[in-house]
């Protein structure tokens, strides 16, 4: 039995210089996004710590809230149809990337061009697939992209990502 979704999450920013560390996704939901998770009773900056600790192995005491939304988004947890979305940037962080052997297959410090790049290749996998690129569809974007096997192996933008980043003006 999966754990239930408490349908609150909580997305970091860590830059580098100009470059957002991205993650790629081992299992669900396949994609590559920023380090992220569910608050699971915490607040968003100490699950923000959690988060970025487990998924990549970095510290961060500081963070800043970027952006809070709603978002109908689906996940792998019982009764995860929508998720509160907290995005925080972490200001100040240190520490060697170390991946979490059981979700994180590989990283990248993305910068502008990497995340244009990620976007376009959810946008043209929608578009193969005859989904049109809306938040309507976040349903079924999520639902194809993790049954896709090509897309498993040589993903873009996580689909929830790619609206958090267009109301982040990343996109």
């Amino acid at each position: 039995m999966s754990k239930s979704c408490d349908n609150k999450s909580v997305g970091i920013l860590v830059w580098k210089d100009s470059d957002l560390l991205m993650i790629e996704r081992k299992k669900y939901n396949f994609g590559f996004a920023i380090p992220a998770g569910h608050l699971d009773g915490l607040d968003p900056f100490l699950a923000a710590k959690k988060e970025l600790s487990e998924e990549v192995g970095l510290d961060a005491e500081v963070f800043q809230e970027r952006l809070v939304r709603h978002m109908v988004n689906p996940c792998k947890r019982d009764g995860g149809t929508y998720h509160e979305w907290t995005v925080v940037e972490a200001s100040r962080w240190d520490g060697g990337i170390r991946l979490s052997e059981d979700e994180t297959k590989s990283y990248v410090w993305a910068n502008r061009d990497d995340i244009l790049n990620f976007s376009k290749r959810l946008e043209k996998f929608a578009k193969i697939h005859g989904v049109e690129m809306n938040e309507g569809n976040l349903f079924e974007l999520v639902r194809l992209t993790n049954e896709d096997k090509d897309w498993m192996s040589s993903p873009g933008l996580e689909p929830p990502m790619y609206f958090l980043f267009k109301e982040l003006n990343l996109l």
